[in-house]
């Protein structure tokens, strides 16, 4: 390293102006190049929720949304059950449907949250044989107009769980989402 000469008083001056600029363009650059970033993360997170009553359909997302069931499994295991939420949607505007993939949460009264388990139990293949075919919120792929698209989702939740709503969200609909009040 070379030692700053006494030769050039200027260049000390000019060596601690620019660390000084260094300190302030450094994080400037680094927020300029993240504000796409931070923009994209903010609009993806859903903030805008459309409350579904029990039994009601709505539009959302280029189709018509409805929770046609939401059903309590016992596994066997003390303080554990298997929620079965099962919903359609009727297909208006497929482009709009396919634009994303879709995502599902079941919530209680308490705020906590629970994604899908990706696999139904053993147990629920025994009692509710018909849902285990049906596909997850991932087959808005293949959405055609005028088709409904019959879906369930398999959640193991603790027996105490109380006030369920199933949130849908579709990534074309953001910030929109759907909760299914049950």
């Amino acid at each position: 390293m070379t030692a700053l000469s006494e030769d050039h008083p200027g260049e000390r001056r000019r060596y601690w102006l620019s660390f000084a600029a260094l300190a302030i363009v450094l994080p400037a650059a680094i927020l300029v190049s993240s504000w796409s970033s931070l923009s994209e993360w903010r609009r993806s997170h859903t903030t805008a929720p459309l409350i579904v009553e029990r039994g009601a359909t709505r539009s959302y997302a280029g189709a018509q949304w409805q929770l046609t069931g939401l059903t309590r499994v016992r596994t066997g295991l003390p303080g554990e059950i298997l929620i079965v939420a099962e919903f359609e949607a009727a297909v208006d505007d497929p482009e709009l449907l396919r634009n994303g993939p879709c995502q599902v949460v079941l919530t209680d009264d308490r705020g906590r949250r629970w994604l899908p388990a990706f696999i139904p139990a053993r147990i629920v293949r025994q009692v509710l044989p018909a849902t285990v075919d049906k596909p997850r919120c991932s087959a808005l792929a293949k959405a055609e107009h005028g088709h409904k698209i019959t879906m369930a989702e398999t959640f193991t939740i603790p027996e105490n769980a109380t006030g369920l709503a199933l949130a849908v969200t579709a990534v074309s609909a953001r910030p929109e989402f759907l909760i299914f009040k049950y």
